[in-house]
C-alpha cells in the first residue's frame, strides 16, 4: 500500500472497521513509514484529548439519525427535499399571478358598484361631458373677423 491510501484509512484502521487483510497491510506499512506512522500517532493524540472532553446528552435516536442521514439511508426526506424545490419555483410565480388575478377583479367590482351608486344620475353626466366637450368657449376672447369668429358663426348658423 502506498502513502496516501494507508492516510485515508488510518481512522477506519484505528477503529478496527477494516478487513482482516486491510489491517495486515496497512500495519506493515506502519512499519516502514515513519510518515504514515506519525500521523496515526497523531490521530491517537487527538483521540486521547477528546476522551477528556465532557459529553452532552442528546436527544434520543439523535445518532442513529444522523448516522443514517450521513449514510444516505434517508431517502424520504431526501426525495421531498428534491421533488419539493421545483414545485416551489412553480407554485410561487402561479400564487403570485392569482393573487394579482383577484385583486384586479376585486378592483374592477368596487369601482363599477361606486360608479353606478353616485349622487347624479348617469343621463345628467353624460349631458354634462357632452356640453363640455361641445362648448367653444375657448374662441370667445379672439378679436372679429379672426378665423375662429367666422367659424363660430358658421357653427352657430348650422345650428339655426
Amino acid at each position: 500500500m502506498n502513502c496516501q491510501k494507508v492516510k485515508r484509512k488510518l481512522s477506519a484502521y484505528q477503529d478496527k472497521e477494516l478487513p482482516e487483510l486491510q489491517m495486515t497491510e496497512i500495519e506493515n506499512h506502519l512499519k516502514t513509514c515513519t510518515v504514515c506512522s506519525q500521523s496515526l500517532q497523531e490521530i491517537n493524540d487527538i483521540r486521547e484529548i477528546l476522551a477528556h472532553v465532557d459529553t452532552i446528552e442528546s436527544a434520543p435516536f439523535f445518532w442513529t439519525r444522523l448516522s443514517q442521514r450521513i449514510k444516505g439511508k434517508d431517502t424520504i426526506q431526501s426525495n421531498w427535499k428534491f421533488s419539493f424545490i421545483p414545485r416551489q419555483r412553480v407554485a410561487v410565480p402561479v400564487l403570485t399571478i392569482l393573487i394579482f388575478a383577484v385583486a384586479l377583479f376585486i378592483g374592477i367590482y368596487l369601482g363599477e358598484s361606486i360608479y353606478q351608486h353616485s349622487f347624479l344620475p348617469s343621463s345628467m353626466i353624460v349631458d354634462q361631458e357632452l356640453d363640455q366637450a361641445l362648448s367653444l368657449t375657448s374662441f370667445d376672447d379672439f378679436p372679429a373677423e379672426s378665423v375662429a369668429d367666422v367659424y363660430v358663426s358658421l357653427i352657430s348658423e348650422n345650428n339655426q
